[in-house]
C-alpha cells in the first residue's frame, strides 16, 4: 500500500499557528511517500538516508524514525490498534528547507496505518494525532498548520486557517502572470529547534504577563506593559495576523503587487521582531528586493535557515538565478537550490473520494 502526503509553503502567517492566529498555506507538488505492509515487527527503511532500522514499539531514537513511531504511539494513545508493519519511505521534499517534510511523513504514515488496520477516523482527528506525535513524542512544540495542510490542501488554492477555531476557507491562487518560487538557502542552523521552542515559551510568557488566554485578546496598546524582547515577539504576532487577512484580500482582488509588499513586510518582522532569520536568508531576500520582476520575498518555515518564498513574474526578472547563486557562493561557500513548485491536493483529496471520514474502503 502506497500513500503520499505533500509538503507545504506558507504564503504568510509565520509563527502564528501556535498562537491562535491565522495562516495561509498551500500544499506543493513535492511529497513524502510511504509503502507499508503488515509484518511481525516494525522495520523502517528510508531511501533518503539509505538506512533500514528495526524499531521496538514506542522506542524513541532521536532520529527520523521518531516521526513514524510517534504516530504509532499517538494512534494507540487515542485508542486505535496498531499492529507491526514494514514501511519504506521515499521523498521528493528537501529536508531542512522549511517545507514541512516531517509533517508530510507523519500524515502519510497515519493514513497508511489507518488504511492498513481498517480503521475509521475523522480528518481533523487525524491532524491532531499527527500534531500530538510531533509535540509529545518527537519533542518539537509545533503548531497545527503543517499537518492540517498535508491533509486538507486543495490544488490551485491556499487555505485560510483560523488555528483558534479550526475554521478554514479555500482561497483561489489567482496569480495569473506571476508565480511563487522557493529558494532553498541550503542552511539549517543547529539552534533552529531549540530557538523554536524558546519562541513558544516567550509567547506563553507574554500571555501570562498580560493575563490573557489568547493572543486574540491582545491589542497593540497592551504591548507597552511588556519588557522589550517580549514586546517585539508580540508585535510580530499581532502584525502578522493582520497581514494574513490583507494577503487573502489581495489574492481575491487579484493584486499581486500588494501581495508582494506583504511578503517583504513579513520578512522584516520575522527578522527584526521575532528574530528567526539569518545572514544567508537575509542576503537572498536583499538580493531580490527592488529587482524588476520580483514582487516580494520572505523567509518561510521555522527559521534560522530553510527557504525563501519569492513572488516573481513568470519568464522575466532582471537577474538570473545563476547570478544569485554565484554571489551567494562567494559569501557563504554554498549553493542555493531553486524549486519551481505547483500547488497540490492534500491526502483528503488525493487518497479519498470526498472530504468525509477517512476510512479504508
Amino acid at each position: 500500500m502506497k500513500i503520499k502526503a505533500p509538503g507545504r509553503v506558507n504564503i504568510i502567517g509565520e509563527h502564528t499557528d501556535y498562537n491562535d492566529g491565522f495562516v495561509l498555506p498551500f500544499a506543493i507538488d513535492r511529497y513524502v511517500e510511504v509503502e507499508a505492509s503488515l509484518s511481525n515487527k516494525f522495520v523502517l527503511t528510508s531511501k533518503l538516508y539509505n538506512e533500514t532500522v528495526e524499531v521496538e514499539k514506542n522506542e524513541k531514537r532521536g532520529s527520523w524514525t521518531d516521526y513514524v513511531m510517534g504516530v504509532v504511539w499517538a494512534l494507540e494513545q487515542a485508542g486505535y490498534r496498531v499492529e507491526a508493519f514494514e514501511m519504506q519511505i521515499d521523498s521528493t521534499l528537501p529536508t531542512g528547507a522549511g517545507l514541512s517534510s516531517s509533517a508530510a511523513l507523519e500524515v502519510a504514515t497515519a493514513v497508511a496505518i489507518v488504511k492498513l488496520m481498517d480503521h475509521r477516523i475523522e480528518p481533523k482527528d487525524l491532524v491532531q494525532i499527527c500534531v500530538k506525535a510531533e509535540r509529545e513524542f518527537v519533542g518539537v512544540r509545533c503548531g497545527v498548520m503543517d499537518q492540517f495542510t498535508a491533509v486538507f490542501a486543495k490544488k490551485d488554492h491556499a487555505i485560510l486557517l483560523d488555528t483558534m477555531t479550526m475554521d478554514y476557507e479555500y482561497v483561489p491562487l489567482n496569480l495569473n502572470n506571476y508565480e511563487f518560487v522557493l529558494i532553498d538557502s541550503n542552511v539549517k542552523h543547529e539552534l533552529a529547534s531549540s530557538e523554536y521552542n524558546k519562541r513558544r515559551a516567550e509567547c506563553e510568557a507574554i500571555l501570562k504577563a498580560l493575563n490573557k488566554r489568547s493572543f486574540r485578546e491582545i491589542a497593540e496598546k497592551d504591548l507597552a506593559a511588556l519588557e522589550s524582547t517580549l514586546r517585539k515577539r508580540a508585535k510580530h504576532v499581532l502584525s502578522e495576523n493582520e497581514r494574513v487577512l490583507k494577503m487573502v484580500k489581495a489574492l481575491k482582488d487579484n493584486r499581486p503587487f500588494l501581495a508582494g509588499c506583504y511578503l517583504y513586510e513579513s520578512h522584516a518582522s520575522l527578522r527584526d521582531f521575532y528574530e528567526v532569520s539569518c545572514d544567508e536568508v537575509d542576503f537572498i531576500v536583499g538580493f531580490l528586493k527592488g529587482r524588476a520582476g520580483v514582487l516580494g520575498a520572505r523567509i518561510v518555515g521555522g527559521g534560522f535557515g530553510g527557504s525563501v518564498l519569492a513572488l516573481l513574474r513568470k519568464g522575466y526578472t532582471e537577474f538570473s538565478f545563476e547570478e544569485l547563486d554565484m554571489e551567494y557562493r562567494k559569501l557563504f561557500g554554498k549553493s542555493i537550490k531553486v524549486l519551481h513548485v505547483n500547488s497540490s491536493d492534500g491526502v483528503l483529496f488525493s487518497h479519498f473520494i470526498s472530504p468525509g471520514s477517512v476510512n479504508a474502503t
